[in-house]
């Protein structure tokens, strides 16, 4: 028998409202950047339901979380309205949003903030999403989010323990990261937090994340990174002197999770790891790294963008990894796009570690990779300075183009493609996210290998292609004959465009734009002020 509740019910009942939280807006507030008080004031607001969250992402607030509801302003010192930080406005839905979850205070709790950080940096990055399970996932990140920060800062009224038990958490905290050199059994913590060992576990991982000896583990691989990046010390000694019994224990928990031996960590920390990273050099050389070796394919030939001519190349696309063994690679670091034959060629070549999590935003990417090298502060300084850039040509062309719009095509012997301000990788998130262009709206059939963003355009559908500007660039891919890919250039269709009646037609380096680095992704930004600005 299935038992549900309406509305009503749940009122007198006196169960929990049936409220929800929809996202309106997030946005990525650059140090310095001029903000009109109005906007920390809800004065600009009619929604008697909406709500801010503003997470300080740098500088001397770095940490810090603040609510604002409706008809209560936030009071943020000079100081750190001088930082960047993130600006989340939503709205309450559902009967009765007065007696919502929303903590009744104004500076949050965000622990551990690197947890915040990285659901703040996907849904930025999900800010343009349009199709349905991008939109869903945007929701559901969205809630889950509020949800991490509702359960650290929930009113004490709802449990009379919930400040002792937290404090005790807080307390086994402390105690882990002073000793986590000697035996610490989680029996040990909970009794040190005066709670009891089932209770402690599931509070532990709601604080953290993570189960105590997972976390304890954490604090001693971070322990031993710095004395391996700083010292000549033994292994032996640095694994007795971060809790661990052996050194070969200490070994197989390091692998396990930074991805590399505490001596290639070591050896990457000085730039003398012999690394080999296909599709990943962009993310290498951002890093201030070079691999022993680089991809090269048959078709698009290599990235030469990246300046690495000195470097040798592998036919990638080949499909046989053997070659690699020439190299002597200490590292072999995959993304998660091979057969699993490749996968055992390059382990029988070396240490191999692949990227499993598939995704887009080459932010995330970039910080993994960083990760495994211990490069981690050059990877924030890297996004950073990116930002700065991207920001500031936003504002730039926001001056020049007053509302002309785009297009960027890709052009092969036989296929023509369309990428839209829909599209999440490459292009689009350069072009119409980080700058901020207008799209060309898409004019053929969406294509059939379900990407969004991207159309495909015959001949024909040319004559309806009105954007002011044109960015192309050509793809060999297609082609039997060198050249073939050009033949468009002398239809009519083309000549007649008004992008190209009015020399407004710019060709882009092929791999640069088909890339989703950090470094292509600057490129193209200089690439889009040398034609526009």
């Amino acid at each position: 028998m299935i038992i549900t509740m309406d509305i009503e019910q749940r009122k007198q009942a006196g169960t929990t409202p049936l409220v929800h939280y929809v996202l309106r807006s997030i946005r990525l507030i650059d140090a310095g950047e001029q903000v009109e008080m109005s906007d920390f004031d809800g004065s600009d607001r009619n929604d008697k339901e909406s709500f801010e969250l503003l997470i300080i992402m740098s500088g001397t607030g770095q940490g810090k979380c603040y609510l604002q509801g409706p008809g209560r302003s936030i009071s943020v010192d000079q100081e750190i309205m001088n930082c960047s930080y993130y600006r989340v406005c939503f709205v309450t839905s559902g009967y009765d949003a007065a007696s919502s979850l929303l903590p009744d205070k104004q500076e949050l709790a965000c622990a551990p903030f690197a947890k915040t950080l990285e659901l703040l940096d996907e849904l930025y990055g999900l800010r343009g999403a349009t199709g349905g399970l991008e939109l869903f996932q945007r929701f559901v990140r969205f809630q889950e989010l509020l949800l991490f920060l509702f359960r650290q800062n929930a009113p004490a009224a709802e449990d009379k323990g919930t400040d002792i038990e937290r404090h005790g958490i807080e307390l086994s905290i402390r105690h882990i990261h002073q000793y986590y050199c000697e035996i610490l059994t989680v029996e040990e913590l909970a009794s040190l937090a005066g709670i009891d060992r089932w209770k402690y576990t599931r509070l532990f991982k709601e604080a953290t994340g993570q189960v105590p000896l997972q976390y304890l583990n954490e604090v001693r691989i971070n322990e031993a990174k710095k004395w391996l990046a700083s010292t000549d010390d033994k292994l032996l000694d640095i694994a007795l002197n971060a809790g661990f019994n052996n050194e070969y224990y200490f070994n197989r928990r390091f692998k396990q999770t930074v991805g590399i031996s505490p001596g290639q960590y070591r050896r990457s920390r000085k730039g003398k790891l012999r690394v080999v990273a296909p599709y990943l050099e962009d993310f290498l050389v951002a890093l201030d790294m070079q691999p022993i070796a680089q991809y090269w394919h048959a078709k698009w030939g290599k990235q030469d963008y990246l300046g690495l001519n000195h470097i040798p190349t592998f036919d990638e696309n080949g499909g046989n990894f053997d070659a690699l063994s020439g190299y002597k690679p200490d590292l072999i670091l995959l993304m998660d796009r091979y057969e699993q034959q490749q996968y055992s060629q390059c382990r029988r070549i070396s240490n191999t570690c692949i990227l499993r999590e598939q995704t887009n935003n080459w932010r995330t990417l970039l910080r993994t990779v960083a990760d495994y090298f211990g490069r981690t502060e050059l990877a924030e300084d890297a996004i950073a300075k990116y930002d700065f850039k991207a920001r500031s040509a936003s504002h730039t062309l926001s001056q020049v183009m007053k509302g002309e719009t785009v297009a960027f095509l890709r052009i092969s012997a036989d296929h023509i493609i369309q990428y839209t301000e829909e599209g999440q990788g490459f292009v689009s998130t350069v072009l119409y996210g980080d700058v901020g262009l207008r799209s060309h709206s898409a004019v053929g059939e969406a294509s059939k290998a379900n990407r969004p963003g991207m159309f495909n355009l015959s001949v024909e559908d040319l004559r309806t292609l009105t954007a002011d500007h044109l960015f192309i660039t050509f793809d060999k891919w297609h082609s039997q004959a060198e050249g073939k890919e050009r033949e468009l250039l002398e239809q009519p269709e083309w000549r007649e465009l008004p992008a190209v009646r009015n020399n407004h037609v710019y060709e882009v380096d092929f791999l640069t734009w088909m890339n989703n680095g950090i470094i292509s992704n600057g490129k193209k930004i200089d690439d889009i002020l040398r034609s526009l600005a």
